[in-house]
């Protein structure tokens, strides 16, 4: 049993991820943990306003190279076209160096409106732009995640995200036993540094391996591949900048309804279900290297069984692993220095629906990417004006729970567009 479960490179990646999002898991924790405990359920919640704020930008400009280069390097790879695989990654370079120059400009004048409307503090603005520095070496890593995607090097991708994950908490822990007096700006600049030293890690890979590759390789200017990746660029980011309107809205919606203090214990409940989300993650890095294959060969069988298979084994851990969540929220809140009301149950339940829902949609961006980008782009649109109608109505009206029942409503509509275009290209 265990020779055929190791037979195929798949499964052993695949075995590699979750063993790195365990890891991942108990490091998330922790850093919530030592956050909460040390500087104050209110702390994390502003630090949650900023980063939803900042990722709200992000996806406004996020041109999304990891996909791009993915989708065309490695068509081009496997067709040996070396010069056209090393063109599209010099593409992706700038385009990711312009994107992230633009979104840190972008987040210094909006800062003091941030501050002044989500966290009701206008002195918190310097804050607000220091975290633009986490995403601009972010964005600079996509046409590296992306190049190492395609070449499915998934075990130094996973590396990289613990690598992450440990730097933080390694620099919180010294500066909570070093310093009395951390702040919401201690954490900020502990991320920076974290993302930056990332960065350097991701490119001393990249250029490892790269050299192996396309030493001697002559990189020549091909516009039709550049007018090809343009276009499927252009939906992309289009689509990404739609996902603005709709995503980390719960967030800044509490933020500006309520207070810090319920964003921090909304995240920190979206947290505990955070593992889902690490339960997904690897299935959408592996597979899609795969889609693409199947998509470029024609073998669509080959294609709906692969989504179908792995939606099932998703909904099933999803499923049990909240029933276990349900149980024990309670003390898991207690040890996050947090005291657990009865009305977080209610919470907790609306939250399983959405998570659950949800994760049998893991497969549709990157079935967008491979069969149509435009499919991703109209229910980002959608999303969009619904979470900025109909969302901020009921939150509104009904308040947190108002938001959440608007969520569940939304996703149960996407899901059900996502199956009918799957079946329209079976």
């Amino acid at each position: 049993m265990i020779k055929t479960l190791y037979k195929t490179k798949f499964r052993q990646d695949l075995l590699f991820s979750y063993m790195a999002q365990i890891v991942n898991i108990i490091l998330g924790f922790l850093q919530v943990f030592l956050i909460n405990k040390f500087l104050g359920v209110e702390i994390y919640g502003a630090l949650m306003i900023i980063v939803a704020s900042a990722g709200m930008f992000s996806l406004l400009l996020d041109a999304r190279s990891s996909e791009s280069v993915t989708r065309f390097f490695t068509r081009e790879f496997l067709l040996n076209n070396l010069s056209n695989a090393k063109f599209i990654l010099f593409v992706g370079f700038i385009i990711d160096m312009v994107f992230a120059l633009l979104l840190v400009i972008i987040i210094y004048f909006f800062s003091d409106l941030i501050a002044k409307i989500f966290m009701k503090d206008s002195t918190l603005s310097f804050e607000v732009f220091l975290y633009a520095f986490v995403v601009f070496f972010t964005f600079l890593r996509g046409t590296i995640l992306g190049y190492l995607q395609s070449l499915k090097m998934f075990t130094q991708i996973n590396f990289m995200s613990m690598f992450e994950l440990v730097l933080k908490n390694l620099l919180l822990i010294y500066m909570i036993l070093t310093h009395e007096n951390n702040s919401l700006e201690t954490i900020l600049l502990i991320y920076i540094c974290s993302s930056f030293l990332v960065y350097i890690y991701a490119l001393i890979i990249f250029v490892k391996n790269f050299k192996k590759l396309f030493i001697g390789v002559t990189i020549c200017m091909n516009y039709e591949i550049l007018k090809e990746y343009w276009h499927f660029n252009l939906k992309t980011f289009i689509s990404s900048s739609l996902k603005a309107g709709n995503q980390n809205i719960d967030t800044l919606l509490i933020a500006y309804f309520i207070n810090a203090e319920m964003v921090g214990i909304y995240q920190v409940i979206k947290k505990i279900l955070s593992p889902i989300n690490f339960i997904i993650k690897p299935f959408s890095m592996l597979v899609y290297p795969k889609l693409i294959k199947y998509f470029e060969n024609k073998e669509v069988e080959k294609f709906k069984k692969l989504l179908f298979r792995i939606t099932s084994y998703i909904l099933l851990v999803v499923v049990v692993y909240n029933i276990v969540i349900f149980i024990g929220i309670e003390y898991i809140l207690n040890i996050l220095n947090i005291h657990f009301l009865p009305e977080y149950n209610i919470l907790l339940i609306l939250m399983f629906i959405i998570s659950t829902v949800s994760s049998t949609m893991w497969w549709a961006r990157i079935f967008s990417n491979v069969v149509n980008p435009n499919y991703s782009l109209y229910m980002n649109l959608f999303a969009t004006c619904y979470q900025l109608s109909v969302t901020i109505f009921l939150v509104y009206i009904f308040g947190l729970m108002g938001m959440l029942g608007s969520i569940i409503i939304m996703h149960c509509i996407l899901l059900f567009y996502w199956i009918k275009k799957v079946e329209k290209y079976v």
